[in-house]
Formats: C-alpha cells, sequence, structure tokens
C-alpha cells in the first residue's frame, strides 16, 4: 500500500535544524503558495486563484486544454489539504514538488509501481524525526497524512489520470470575420481651434432651423394656394351654372318670372361687387397713406420732471 512508507532508522531525541534551504524551484513554489492564500484571502474568488497557480506553472490553457485543468485540479486539491494540515509555505511547496513530480512521471507513461515507487522514495528523503515549524521536511505522523491523502485521490483513480494523460486533447477552432466600425478622425492639419469649430456648428444649427422654417412656410403657403384655387374652382363652377341658368329661355310664367328676378338679382350684385371694390381700394390708399406717415414722423422729445 502507498501508506505503508520504508522509513529509515531516525534519531527521535534530535530536531532537525541543519536542513538546507529550498532550492530555486522550492522557493518559486512557496511564492506561489503565499500568492494563491493572499488572493484567497482578499475574497477575489476560485478564478483569481486558478490565474495565480496557471500563470505560475504554465497551464494557462486550463480552460481549453483538460490535460492542463487536471493538472490544476489536483494541485488546487493538494493546496486545501495542506491549509487544512496547518502547512506552512515551505512545507506546503515541499508536498507540490512531489505531486507535481508525480502528475510528470503520470503524463509521461510511468506505471502504477513505477509512480508508486517515486512517491515513496520522495517523502523518504523528505521525512525527519522533529522537523522545524515551516520546512521541506515532513514528521513521520505528516507523512502517513500525505500518504492517505494521495491514496485516496492520485492512487485510487490513477488509471483515469493515467488514460487521461495518455490520450490527445482534441481542438476545434473556428474562425468567424466581424465587420467593426472605427469614428473617421481628421487629421490635425484639419483640426479647428475651439472658437472657430463653434461658431462653425452654431452656423450649421442656424442653417438646418432657417431650412426647416422656409420648409413649414413653404408647404403652409402651398396649402392657402390649393385652398384658394379651389375656391376659386368653386366660384368659377357657380358662376357657369348661373350663367347656364340666366342663358336658359323659360317655359312657362313662373320660369319667366324666376329668370327676371335672378337677372336683377345678379345685375345688383355685380352692381354692390364694384362699388365693395371701390371702397376697398379708398380705405386701402388711406391705410398707406396713414402708414407712410407715421413712419416718417420724428419720434417725441421726453419730457421730465423739474
Amino acid at each position: 500500500m502507498v501508506a505503508e512508507l520504508a522509513l529509515p532508522a531516525l534519531n527521535e531525541d534530535s530536531e532537525d535544524v541543519s536542513e538546507a534551504p529550498p532550492p530555486g524551484k522550492g522557493e518559486k513554489l512557496a511564492s506561489l503558495v503565499t500568492e494563491y492564500y493572499h488572493q484567497e484571502a482578499l475574497g477575489q474568488g476560485a478564478d483569481a486563484a486558478a490565474s495565480v497557480l496557471a500563470s505560475t506553472l504554465g497551464l494557462m490553457e486550463y480552460q481549453t486544454d483538460a490535460h492542463a485543468a487536471i493538472r490544476l485540479d489536483y494541485i488546487t486539491y493538494a493546496l486545501n489539504f495542506a491549509r487544512d494540515a496547518g502547512y506552512g509555505p515551505v512545507r506546503t511547496a515541499s508536498l507540490l514538488s512531489v505531486v507535481l513530480s508525480l502528475l510528470d512521471a503520470t503524463a509521461a507513461g510511468s506505471n502504477y509501481p513505477e509512480v508508486e515507487a517515486i512517491f515513496k522514495s520522495e517523502m523518504v528523503q523528505l521525512t525527519s524525526p522533529k522537523p522545524s515549524h515551516d520546512s521541506t521536511l515532513f514528521s513521520p505522523d505528516q507523512v502517513a497524512a500525505v500518504a492517505h491523502f494521495m491514496a485516496r485521490t492520485l492512487f485510487r483513480h490513477w488509471r483515469l489520470y493515467a488514460y487521461v494523460f495518455s490520450q490527445p486533447q482534441d481542438l476545434s477552432e473556428h474562425t468567424q470575420g466581424l465587420l467593426v466600425e472605427t469614428a473617421v478622425v481628421p487629421s490635425f492639419d484639419a483640426a479647428l481651434h475651439e472658437l472657430e469649430w463653434t461658431a462653425a456648428q452654431a452656423a450649421a444649427s442656424a442653417a438646418r432651423t432657417a431650412e426647416a422654417q422656409a420648409a413649414v412656410q413653404a408647404a403652409a403657403a402651398a396649402a392657402v394656394e390649393a385652398e384658394s384655387a379651389e375656391a376659386r374652382a368653386r366660384v368659377e363652377m357657380e358662376a357657369d351654372r348661373r350663367a347656364e341658368e340666366l342663358a336658359r329661355k323659360p317655359a312657362t310664367l313662373e320660369e319667366a318670372v324666376e329668370h327676371l328676378v335672378a337677372l336683377r338679382v345678379d345685375a345688383e350684385r355685380k352692381t354692390l361687387a364694384q362699388e365693395y371694390a371701390a371702397k376697398e381700394e379708398v380705405l386701402m390708399a388711406k391705410l398707406t397713406e396713414l402708414e407712410s406717415r407715421e413712419i416718417t414722423r420724428p419720434p417725441p422729445t421726453p419730457t421730465g420732471k423739474r
């Protein structure tokens, strides 16, 4: 079983104080662990923490690549186990180094006994009877806890991990052309001063207003002209009908009387129309004269009280 590791003889009375600092890879993983826990403490969410892991471990395609996603998931499991166990950043980095070695060996095609042997060998080298509070080494109890964690995760489902890592990742790429409209920015040579631009905008607005007013006036004039033409047409039709009635020879005495009355009324109407037209001309002439006098009259001199 994985949990049964052959540990070398340990001196239970001495505390390991001579261990070397983590190598370059260990320092990188320790910094990664610190940043990962920092992102979680900030409440940035799982996506921010996963982005930190992916960028440091070169797994940026984890959202589309199943191989990278599996690695990232298992590393996250190991980080959660280390946090629950109370490991510091250095010891957690040491555990991640072992986890990465096992994942690399599985992806490279190693069989189960070979991967198990790698785990036992690395954990034996990282075992100390009394390691310091946060170091690269593990106590025998910590080694047993790590072995139990690996047994119920990676080694229990090792065939699934090996199968996925041995299968090529299917990738489908699609290309879509999009038409994007961009603003047409004039050159600086054609740029205007702000005052000039404001004046040009005001002139353009005034021109649009004048055009709109002219269109409204033209429409009103056309409506008036159409109404006048319709009125003239009605008058002409009435005059034609009246002339036709007057020109028609009466057949009875009553028609003769009506005909004479109509002729007399028509003559009176024409006479009144001529008189009204003459009076209108006289009134218009007087109005024009009064208006000309009012225009040419000098303004009154203001007087004030002394």
